[in-house]
């Protein structure tokens, strides 16, 4: 095994987690590398418009590589698990998922940060509760409020670029455009660096329905440019989105999409103390008296090499952080697996038999939505539910686009055949008259969802893999069928003649949207980390992304794992840990 100079900081992996602290600390001043198991693609070699091929890149998903997907599914702690046959969406490359995910860019509620709390609040002394406490439900409260992290959340809008109308600035509700901007989104100190992507016609039907509902529709903040060029904060330059409709799936061949690697490596590639090295995977934190000294990685050509380093930061995706914690013997008391959270999903899907929609024009990401579902901010309404039907916090209804053939091939209803005549009728005449709905249902965190090793099934390093263990629970069923009834409302109400949709919650091997395994809290009998990612267990040793996190959230968690790499980087920064020490932090 080849030992490599020591590092003061070392990075595992190079997605939304690890961009924005590798950027911050190599600009401090310390030497960071950042080991990615992916390799390094560019709009410039592997992205151009000659590799807009969607059987490419969202059917074979050549961003993702089957060799490190080394997972096992089962639905209860008592199954055999085995590994999923269908299609992964975690990218594996410089720039992880944020290179291809759709660019809908939010701030958690406020109450997303103490959800504990908040529903004990509201429903704590009605008994309306009782169904989450029957299926061991772990809820608590994030060690960090919205206050704290607001700057941060607004650092992450102007140095990667995220567009929007302002729903709550300062208290001041939609002042800038009186019908559009979240008016549910939580204060904001400053305005979007820029507005959002301008709608389609799927949008415009969309808001149609929201308003004759009684809603209030908003056009998503999105992370990709507008027209004309922008230049973040950190001195970079993106060109306006040209409407191409190759965008959730694909990396932006115009680099108009944010992303780490299209908004923060290009920066952190000026710095001399700043290193990337694709093809790393890395398999092992080797770790002395309570403290990591090293990690062991193959490089592509499968040579293992050790890199030591007085800092290291897991910046993987959450299955990846958890498993590579496991392998290397450090199970943070008990808590690395834990609280595992994924959606369960349902779909609606409608046509529109007089209007066209046109939802080939454009990227997903453009797409009115409707907040009124979300948290808690239907509860009025929730509680005129029969206590059998009553569930807690809700789900973003939204209207995607992005209809490019391959993708498109199955949107059709039970009662028309998947080839034939009658196939090529109902498609020929239907599919620019077709919308189907975002319903982003949330999803609590239970005792027996949890992440860890299995013992039947390794990969070519004998690393074993990731073992998930996810149901779908009273709650999530119950805001299903809710949420899939609004959705239902609103379509009809904006005119569509047929509408169909799997009504009820299913539990989906990956979302993307995969968190918890090492949260984050105050009590080391209850969490992984301190509110700074700092593992109780070891604490030169931090974790960053999704794994963190206590809660879900109804809206895309990818702006907050910017968020809090940011405020990891500003705690090393300040000084506000002690490597020594982890619960010595301010």
């Amino acid at each position: 095994m080849a030992l490599l100079p020591r590092k003061d900081v070392v990075i595992v992996g190079y997605g939304a987690a690890a961009g924005p602290v590798s950027l911050e600390l190599a600009r401090a001043g310390q030497s960071v590398v950042a080991l990615e198991a992916g390799a390094h693609r560019t709009a410039a070699t592997d992205f151009h418009r000659g590799s807009l091929d969607t059987l490419r890149w969202r059917t074979r998903r050549e961003m993702i590589d089957g060799r490190r997907m080394a997972l096992t599914f089962r639905n209860a702690q008592s199954e055999v698990a085995a590994p999923w046959n269908g299609i992964y969406a975690m990218a594996s490359t410089v720039g992880g998922s944020s290179v291809h995910w759709s660019g809908q860019s939010w701030r958690f509620y406020a109450d997303d940060f103490r959800v504990k709390s908040a529903l004990e609040e509201r429903y704590g002394r009605s008994g309306r509760l009782a169904h989450l406490r029957a299926d061991h439900a772990a809820l608590e409260d994030w060690p960090i409020t919205y206050d704290e992290v607001e700057p941060f959340y607004e650092k992450v809008e102007y140095a990667l670029g995220i567009g929007g109308w302002p729903g709550n600035l300062g208290g001041r509700i939609r002042p800038v455009h009186p019908h559009e901007g979240n008016p549910y989104e939580a204060p904001r100190k400053r305005d979007f660096p820029y507005r959002p992507l301008r709608d389609n016609a799927t949008d415009l039907v969309f808001r149609e329905g929201a308003l004759a509902r009684g809603l209030q529709p908003f056009h998503v903040p999105t992370g990709v440019s507008m027209d004309g060029a922008w230049a973040s904060t950190e001195g970079v330059r993106r060109p306006g989105c040209t409407y191409c409709s190759f965008c959730t799936g694909f990396g932006c061949w115009n680099d108009s999409k944010t992303s780490t690697l299209s908004a923060l490596l290009p920066a952190a590639q000026q710095l001399p103390h700043f290193e990337l090295r694709p093809h790393c995977y890395v398999t092992r934190i080797n770790h002395r008296d309570g403290r990591a000294v090293s990690v062991s990685y193959r490089n592509e050509n499968g040579v293992e090499h050790e890199q030591p380093g007085d800092v290291f930061i897991l910046g993987a995706y959450s299955f990846q952080n958890v498993r590579l914690l496991l392998h290397s013997g450090i199970d943070g008391n008990g808590q690395i697996g834990k609280y595992f959270i994924n959606r369960a999903t349902t779909n609606l899907h409608a046509i529109f038999g007089h209007r066209l929609l046109n939802g080939w024009n454009g990227p997903s990401v453009q797409r009115q939505g409707v907040d009124d579902y979300n948290g808690e901010n239907a509860m009025e309404q929730k509680l005129q539910l029969p206590p059998e039907q009553f569930f807690v916090r809700g789900a973003f209804i939204g209207s995607p686009s992005q209809r490019v053939p391959l993708e498109s091939y199955d949107l059709h209803p039970p009662d028309v055949p998947s080839w034939g005549a009658a196939y090529k009728r109902f498609m020929s005449e239907n599919l620019n008259r077709y919308m189907g709905l975002q319903l982003l249902t949330e999803a609590m965190p239970y005792e027996d969802c949890t992440l860890d090793l299995d013992p039947n099934y390794s990969d070519e390093y004998g690393m074993p893999y990731c073992r998930v263990t996810r149901s779908v629970k009273q709650n999530e069923r119950r805001m299903a069928h809710f949420i899939w009834d609004r959705a239902k409302e609103l379509v009809e109400a904006a005119g569509a003649t047929k509408v169909w949709g799997e009504r009820s919650a299913t539990a989906i091997a990956s979302s993307t949207h995969d968190l918890g395994g090492a949260r984050m809290g105050t009590d080391p009998t209850k969490s992984a980390t301190n509110r700074y990612g700092q593992l109780w267990s070891t604490p030169n040793l931090f974790v960053t992304g999704g794994a963190l996190m206590p809660s879900l959230g109804g809206h895309n968690p990818t702006q907050t794992i910017w968020m809090l790499s940011y405020w990891l980087a500003d705690a090393l920064l300040q000084r506000k840990v002690r490597l020594d020490d982890s619960m010595a932090y301010t």
